[in-house]
């Protein structure tokens, strides 16, 4: 790494094109600056400047190197007048959720970045633990999960819940749904469509199983979910921003339950590591999304 010291020196130098000069204005003597541009030779194995008589030309590595240092304290310059601003419309913004919650968030998201182009926004979907370590690791800023997490060192806050919503064709529209109905049409599955069936039935079919409903289609793409419920294939069951993301509503209906099925949802971000002002907008609109 070039040395920083001997560097400037070397830029004031080169800008003020004389020895003296340059001592006087960096409080220096006539021989330290020679010495210092003398080391940043020896460091870089070039020679810099060309002397002849008490006047000096750079040589090419010489103005290389000015280029070189000119542009570094200008990227030094505009860095640290980024850091010091912690403007809300400036900088990378990081978050991970579950699937359908991402669906539901990333285009909002998106339509704010395009009025702030200078932002950059990235979700990363995925279950609690993955999201959970995320957090810890620093590769996202804020989490959203579905389960409190007990840990000192994590700010913890409790934004909404996680509605589950039992979907079937448009053709049950408005009609009651019978245990029986739902095993006639089988479950359209997906990586959780177990886990929040159990659910549902426990809510809603106490003396049911889940086990016993057939499975009509499987997919693991979040977003072609409801297409085979759509087509009349069958049902199943998705968190509601899943549902709100679909572009076919009229062509799916949810169905009425006795009791509503929810988890509650839990943001997380590091409880020593201040979040710049650019998150403001987000969490705030994350947190009224989530209860619209």
């Amino acid at each position: 790494m070039i040395n920083q010291k001997w560097l400037t020196t070397f830029l004031k130098l080169a800008e003020v094109g004389h020895f003296t000069q340059t001592a006087e204005q960096l409080f220096m003597t006539q021989p330290g600056v020679s010495q210092h541009v003398q080391k940043l030779e020896q460091q870089l194995n070039v020679q810099l400047i060309q002397r002849f008589g008490k006047r000096f030309e750079l040589t090419d590595a010489g103005m290389q190197l000015q280029q070189y240092g000119e542009q570094a304290l200008k990227q030094q310059e505009q860095f640290l007048s980024d850091i010091q601003q912690d403007s809300p419309f400036i900088g990378e913004c990081r978050f991970g959720c579950s699937g359908s919650l991402a669906l539901w968030l990333y285009p909002h998201f998106i339509d704010y970045q395009i009025l702030h182009p200078e932002l950059s926004v990235s979700i990363e979907a995925g279950p609690n633990k993955r999201v959970i370590e995320q957090v810890f690791n620093n590769d996202i800023d804020i989490g959203i999960v579905t389960q409190f997490v007990s840990n000192p060192e994590l700010e913890v806050t409790p934004i909404g819940d996680d509605n589950f919503c039992l979907i079937v064709p448009a053709a049950y529209k408005d009609k009651e749904i019978s245990f029986e109905q739902l095993t006639s049409l089988g479950l359209i599955s997906h990586p959780d469509a177990k886990h929040y069936l159990q659910l549902l039935i426990n809510s809603n079919f106490k003396t049911e199983q889940a086990g016993s409903i057939p499975i009509a289609s499987y997919v693991n793409q979040l977003n072609q979910i409801l297409l085979p419920v759509a087509k009349g294939l069958g049902f199943t069951v998705l968190p509601e921003f899943a549902v709100n993301s679909f572009s076919q509503p009229e062509c799916i209906f949810v169905a009425k339950l006795t009791h509503q099925v929810k988890e509650p949802l839990f943001m997380i971000r590091k409880k020593f590591r201040p979040l710049p002002k650019r998150y403001d907008w987000f969490i705030e609109t994350t947190t009224a999304l989530v209860n619209k």
